[in-house]
């Protein structure tokens, strides 16, 4: 068994200020992960997440069924849809294409509708806003060609 002295540790170990500097470095970048976490869990973000989700799902049954689908809110939390040979038609209810808004969560207007043709396009460009408990807001908007976004 071979002992070192006291000078080859001092060659092979960490001085005192290296170790600090690495802690330093390690409390910022997780300081810097907790605080984006936070805003992940936010009911707004997943809200801003599932609602266009919701409106593309909504536009590919459409494609692939073609079926014109009238997307409407039923109530400031929850997304229904309808679906028909034409979107001045008669609408019958799809009960299993819906939505209900996140938890703390809402639709602030309830007069908007969206109507996909088989094609994916709507008629109208909508606009609408989803907000939280907190009064923050995100606007989403289908464009004519059926795509949407949150701003």
């Amino acid at each position: 068994m071979k002992f070192l002295t006291l000078k080859q540790i001092e060659e092979k170990a960490f001085s005192l200020v290296e170790l600090m500097v690495v802690l330093l470095i390690f409390g910022i970048v997780s300081a810097s992960a907790y605080s984006n976490l936070n805003e992940v869990d936010s009911p707004l973000t997943n809200a801003s997440f599932e609602v266009p989700h919701f409106l593309r799902l909504a536009r590919s049954r459409a494609i692939s069924q073609t079926l014109f689908i009238r997307v409407a809110p039923s109530s400031n939390f929850r997304i229904s849809t309808s679906s028909s040979d034409s979107c001045t038609g008669i609408m019958t209810s799809i009960p299993d294409l819906f939505l209900n808004m996140p938890n703390d969560t809402r639709i602030n207007s309830t007069t908007w509708s969206v109507c996909f043709t088989p094609r994916g396009i709507v008629s109208a460009a909508t606009n609408f806003t989803i907000s939280d408990q907190d009064s923050r807001a995100k606007t989403v908007e289908v464009a004519l060609g059926g795509g949407v976004r949150i701003q």
